[in-house]
């Protein structure tokens, strides 16, 4: 006996000499007073004192052991002790529950095998032999292994069957199932471990040692499937090593394991999945003879699958032989593949279905070459050319995707057998893909491909002198009319900038990105202005979905990438000198490059350059401003963009400020610590202060130097440039307060700057408080028909510069907008006031010469302008885009029929009860929800409702002003007003609103309301169609009676009205607007033409347009028809109340237009496609109208440089069969429906929404776009100066 142990025993109390049942629970009690070692659940004593055991005393205890203890053992698997009642009183002794001592002493029993088989046993040599009473006490042990509800007892079990079978011990055999069940259970719980796994990785040679025949093997195959289906066992280090045991330990169960594998890849996650592959290719190395051929039917299984199934079940059958793919050169795997693939793979590429010839065509780049290692010289020579060949079919698929996946193939290929191939086969695989593949007109994605390809091919350095020869060939891409292409070819692009055998220039000119640089950041910046995203939120927000799908910016951001490092690798005077050349020859290419510039290059060069420029720009900024502007000065132009050249670096490299509490100090944007003492060091006020000031009596070149400043400045924090800031603050204050010369001082370019570096700094709200003071006092005033102050032109000035601005009118409505529903709602309520109170005055005359709108009737229009776009902005902004169900004032004004009137001088709508819900609402309603609608009707039905009828029934029953006077005084003292003018302005403003908000009314459908497709779904109208109506006839009424009594110097009205009209109509095509309601006004229109109203370029141009949008739509068709009458009817037949004039225009514009040709005059049509058939059979071009402009199958599809180059050497039988399609056309085929000519409807089949066939309208993505077109200025309209500020939107 070792000295140490000895010593423990001499000490320690003997726990092994127990002789009941007792005795031997005070084997645990033992344990549990001695501290165990780390790792050790038994005492240290009892370790020693089993240790120093002598041989011979083994059979003894374990016979003790099972005296004792062998009823406990051999009764099974105790049931858990029940809930015990509270302890003994004091004094008493506590006695364990009769149920609890089976438990207990099965855990006695379990912690003497683990201490007896780590301590005691020796298993190194052959043939050790168990002591006879320990193997029967650790038989009885495991046969209840599994029912035990302890774990503290099934581990200790474990570890002594653990400890036996991975001895050298006799009769080991009787205890594996017993250590691999338990193993096995513990690998596919959700708290498995990889400790767990490696542990059975440990013992897995026992698995063959079973008897995979016998039926109670079952239970255990189904453990291990169980494990094949847990991700945690896939994932951990030796999951796949244990799955490729699984496969291969039976012939019999390999075929379960790979049903298993195959329900639960199409699940798992790509990292299982991976682990699914790496076992599938570890049991095929491991497998040999009849397990082999099962294994390899596994593989010939995944194959078939990765081709005949649906793409996502493809893609991970696919990725299941990854492994063998990945090990196709070894002699072993390659002759595998050799065997399996060619009897699926080549005749699949052959198939009707394209979606098998794509998962078939995906093999290719992993695979070719596929040659047998026993074929001869020749024979390999002739099996590589016919798979090249099939390679190139693949190229010239049918299908779409197949010649995607093909060129990804072909180009996989060149890169990694670069070397190999014969180059006569590189020059024609590169010569499809350059000729064909590059050019494919009907798939972008193709061509983008093609890029993506080439940029593959590139990773090979033998490749590059021979792409150097390819690669300019395909700069047209870099014009490619579609975002994904060009965004693919400019990362190509930057490939070839880290090659150093091909040189970018030598693929396309500098001058060709730049030029391409500012287009995409122009297209990019317009199409986030129609979304409403501010820059910030685009780059922030939704920049990965950006990312994913390729958009203008995405380019502009590619193409700055790769053109940013040649302008900032320089020393700082080169750069200075760099950016003064892109000045002079691309200045927007340069604003382009540096905005993107912020994920590419630090943010202190940035700064460096920035604080260069300005002080650069600064000093020719002040030769500017003097004036002397000579061939040695510097140009305006240049310093212009010089300054806005340090804006957009300044705004790149400095930090939005986090949100701040209202009224906190301090705006602007923050610098990095290590910048910030750079920046203002370099940027002083005393420097720049005094153009600012100097330049606030000039205009022209000083003032626009004064905006740029403004731009350049904004980026910084105002609490840094404290007099900069107050001078901001007090030019806004003058622009309110304004005066004399006010308008001559503060242009809308001015305002605009001022207003933008405000809402930088946080200084629009105080600037514009005597803005809204002014308003709400001119209410007040105008309500009692008093005149307008001075001050409210200035005020109204800078609203309207406001709200043009999209950045400034979104600020504005964050912060302002409860002053601003205020203002609205007083300046609504003081027209309806002095528009009532002058219909009194003009029913009852007192004196000569009266006012309808009062004395301010010259303020009124613009007035009546601004608060229905502010209250359209505030409405469609600031509230939901799907209407809850407590703001039913959409829902209700369908039913209404017109809104509610205004009464009473004061102008309150009667109807405003009467909005309210019906029902009680789930939520209180939104305080800006439906202002639109409440100030519409109110402004629409104090126009149109109450005294209105009865005042333009006397006016009109006057005598016009070139009649004779009447003999006898009319019955009612009534005259015209003398501001009839001013009244017809504000009927047009009126009428542009209304039909403004027909027009957005898109924005506030509910999104259930979308089809699935993404297309309208039809719905009810928005219920403007009848206010507009009755605003329309009130304006023609008043318009009569202004032409007959106080007609004008320089024309009558009504022409200009009826052209204004017409805009209205043609507006209310591109809206939501049904196609029974656009018919109707149009026929409306049409029924006012007399002869001489309108003028014949007038009426031409509203009938065009007309019958462009509609052509397709059977009511107009139908219009039409009853305008112009049957083909063998006269030339003049028209309808009884529209003017003949109407019907000879539509029959001198009907050759321009297919299907109203083919409708209405299908004789001249046949006649005309026959004529032209027969001057096309002489070889000459076929003339109009025989042949359509629009069809795009009889020309091809129009693409950019060098495209109509490639046409032109198509082959003769491609243009035969263009001529033979120009010459018989279809007649249900044209421009805008062979796009999708596999889903064409017929005309009986359409929606009755007018955008359903019309010719597509341009992107109306976008309210900021809704609004601009629905107040587009009116041609020819002779309004007031300064009338409607909706009347000014094309300054925009």
């Amino acid at each position: 006996m070792p000295k140490k142990a000895a010593d423990l025993v001499a000490k320690e109390p003997q726990l092994l000499d127990f002789q009941d049942l007792p005795g031997l629970l005070a084997v645990v009690a033992g344990a549990e007073t001695s501290e165990p070692a780390e790792g050790e659940d038994a005492p240290q004593s009892l370790r020693a004192q089993i240790a120093a055991l002598q041989p011979s005393s083994h059979e003894p205890l374990w016979q003790r052991v099972l005296d004792i203890a062998g009823e406990h053992l051999r009764g099974g698997a105790p049931a858990p002790a029940a809930a015990e009642p509270a302890a003994a009183a004091d004094g008493e002794d506590e006695q364990p529950a009769v149920d609890d001592i089976p438990l207990r002493t099965i855990h006695a029993v379990a912690l003497l095998l683990a201490t007896f088989a780590e301590n005691a046993l020796d298993g190194s040599r052959e043939g050790a032999a168990l002591p006879e009473s320990f193997a029967e006490a650790l038989s009885l042990c495991q046969e209840m292994l599994l029912a035990l509800s302890d774990g503290a007892t099934q581990a200790l079990i474990a570890r002594a069957l653990e400890k036996v079978c991975t001895g050298r011990f006799e009769g080991r055999e009787d205890y594996y199932g017993g250590i691999l069940m338990y193993l096995i259970g513990t690998c596919f719980t959700q708290r498995t471990t990889s400790a767990d796994v490696t542990r059975l990785y440990k013992v897995r040679h026992l698995f063959p040692e079973l008897d995979w025949e016998h039926e109670s093997i079952e239970s255990m195959k189904l453990q291990m499937m169980r494990c094949v289906s847990s991700p945690n066992f896939v994932r951990s280090n030796h999951g796949p090593d244990l799955m490729a045991l699984f496969y291969t330990v039976h012939v019999g169960f390999t075929a379960e394991v790979h049903n298993t594998v195959k329900n639960q890849v199409m699940y798992a996650r790509p990292t299982a999945v991976k682990g699914y592959a790496m076992a599938l290719y570890k049991a095929w190395k491991a497998s040999e003879g009849g397990t082999r051929i099962q294994v390899e039917q596994c593989v010939q299984d995944w194959v078939i699958l990765a081709i005949r199934a649906a793409r996502k079940s493809a893609d991970k059958a696919r990725a299941m032989l990854e492994e063998l793919h990945r090990h196709h050169h070894e002699d072993h795997v390659n002759q595998l593949l050799c065997r399996l693939y060619p009897p699926v793979l080549w005749r699949s590429l052959k198939v009707a279905n394209w979606q098998v010839r794509e998962n078939a065509a995906r093999f290719l780049q992993y695979i070719v070459p596929l040659i047998a290692d026993e074929l001869g010289v020749a024979e390999k020579e002739q099996e590589l050319t016919r798979q090249l060949r099939m390679l190139r079919e693949t190229l010239e698929d049918p299908a779409e995707p197949v010649r995607r996946v093909g060129v990804a193939a072909v180009c996989n290929i060149l890169m990694n057998y670069w070397d190999m191939m014969p180059p006569a086969e590189i020059a024609e695989l590169l010569t499809a893909l350059r000729d064909r593949c590059a050019r494919d007109k009907r798939a972008p994605m193709v061509r983008a491909a093609v890029a993506e390809g080439f940029a593959c091919i590139l990773k090979n350095p033998l490749s590059h002198p021979t792409m150097a020869a390819v690669l300019p060939q395909l700069a047209d891409l870099l014009n490619d009319r579609s975002p994904l292409v060009r965004a693919a070819f400019v990362n190509l692009l930057d490939t070839v900038s880290h090659c150093r055998g091909v040189s970018v220039s030598n693929v396309v000119k500098n001058e060709d990105l730049l030029l391409r640089l500012a287009s995409e950041h122009t297209e990019g910046q317009a199409e986030r202005l129609q979304k409403g995203l501010s820059k910030k939120g685009a780059n922030s927000g939704a920049a990965n979905s950006a990312e994913a799908r390729a958009t203008p910016d995405v380019v502009a951001k590619l193409l700055a990438k790769l053109m940013v490092p040649s302008l900032f690798h320089q020393d700082l005077v080169q750069q200075v000198s760099r950016c003064h050349y892109f000045m002079k020859t691309a200045p927007l290419a340069l604003l382009a490059m540096l905005t993107h510039a912020q994920d590419v290059i630090p943010a202190a060069d940035r700064v460096k350059l920035a604080a260069a420029l300005f002080r650069y720009g600064l000093r020719e900024a002040a030769g500017v401003s003097s004036g002397a502007i000579g061939a040695n000065n510097p140009k305006p132009k240049m310093v212009a963009t010089m300054l806005r050249v340090v804006g957009v670096l300044l705004e790149g490299a400095s930090e939005a400020p986090k949100k701040r509490k209202k009224g906190a100090a301090g705006a602007g944007n923050k610098f990095p610590k290590e910048l910030e003492g750079f920046v203002y060091e370099h940027i002083r006020e005393e420097d720049f202060l005094h153009l600012l000031k100097a330049s606030h009596e000039d205009s022209g070149v000083a003032a626009r130097l004064r905006e740029d400043l403004l731009f350049a400045l904004s980026p910084l924090e105002p609490a840094k440039l404290h007099r900069t800031a107050d001078l901001v603050r007090f030019e806004l204050e003058q622009a309110v307060r304004g005066g004399d010369d006010a308008a001559t001082i503060y242009t809308l370019p001015q305002l605009t700057a001022l207003m933008r570096t405000a809402v930088r700094w946080d200084l629009l709200g105080t600037a514009l408080e005597a803005a809204w003071e002014r308003l709400m006092a001119a209410s007040k005033r105008l309500g009692r028909r008093q005149a307008a102050p001075d001050d409210v032109q200035s005020a109204l000035a800078v609203l309207e510069a406001a709200f043009r601005d999209p950045d400034i009118r979104s600020a504005l409505l964050k912060t302002e907008a409860e002053i601003l529903k205020m203002v609205i709602e007083a300046l609504a309520g003081a027209f309806c006031g002095a528009w009532s109170k002058g219909l009194t005055e003009v029913r009852a005359p007192t004196k000569a010469g009266l006012l309808l709108l009062g004395p301010a009737a010259e303020a009124w229009p613009r007035l009546i302008g601004f608060l229905v776009r502010a209250s359209l902005h505030l409405d469609h902004r600031m509230t939901p885009t799907s209407p809850s169900p407590a703001a039913g004032v959409l829902k209700d004004v369908e039913g209404k029929e017109g809104g509610s009137a205004a009464a009473g001088a004061g102008g309150s709508a009667d109807g405003d009860d009467a909005v309210a819900p019906s029902a009680a609402p789930e939520a209180p309603p939104h305080p800006f929800a439906g202002i639109a609608e409440k100030t519409l009707d109110q402004i629409v039905g104090t126009l149109t409702e109450g005294p209105v009828a009865e005042v333009l029934e006397a006016l009109e029953g006057l005598p016009s002003a070139s009649s004779a006077p009447a003999k006898k005084k009319a019955k009612l003292a009534i005259t015209i007003p003398v501001d009839v003018d001013a009244a017809l302005t504000v009927h047009e403003r009126m009428l542009e609103a209304l039909n403004a908000a027909d027009f957005l009314y898109v924005l506030k459908l509910s999104a259930p309301r979308v089809g699935a497709d993404g297309g309208d779904v039809e719905q009810t109208g928005s219920g403007y169609a009848i206010r507009i109506r009755a605003l329309e006839s009130s304006l023609w009424r008043w318009v009569g009676i202004a032409d007959a009594l106080q007609p004008r110097e320089d024309g009558p009205r009504l022409p200009q009205t009826w052209t204004f009209l017409g805009r209205i109509v043609q507006q209310m095509t591109g809206t939501a607007a049904t196609t029974p309601d656009v018919v109707s006004a149009a026929r409306l229109l049409l029924t006012r033409v007399t002869e001489e109203v309108p003028s014949q370029d007038d009426l031409k141009k509203v009938v065009s347009s007309l019958c462009a949008r509609l052509e397709y739509e059977p009511q107009f068709i139908t219009l039409v028809h009853s305008i112009i009458g049957d083909e063998d009817a006269p030339a003049e037949a028209s309808a009884d109340d529209i003017h003949k004039r109407v019907g000879l225009v539509f029959q001198e514009l009907l050759p321009s237009h297919r299907n109203l040709r083919m409708k209405l005059r299908p004789q001249a049509a046949a006649a005309a496609a026959a004529a032209a058939a027969a001057v096309s059979a002489d070889g000459a071009a076929p003339s109009s109208p025989g042949h359509d402009q629009r069809r795009i199958l009889a020309s091809p599809t129009p693409q950019k440089a060098g495209m109509a180059a490639a046409a032109r050497r198509s082959s003769a039988a491609a243009a035969q069969r263009t001529s033979v399609a120009s010459v018989a056309p279809d007649p249900d085929l044209d421009g805008e429906s062979a796009a999708e000519s596999e889903g064409r409807r017929s005309i009986g089949e359409r929606s009755f929404s007018v955008r359903s066939r019309s010719p597509p309208p341009g992107s109306r993505t976008g309210s900021d776009h809704l609004f601009n077109d629905c107040f587009a200025g009116r041609e020819g309209s002779k309004a007031p100066s300064g009338s409607g500020a909706t009347s000014g939107e094309d300054a925009d």
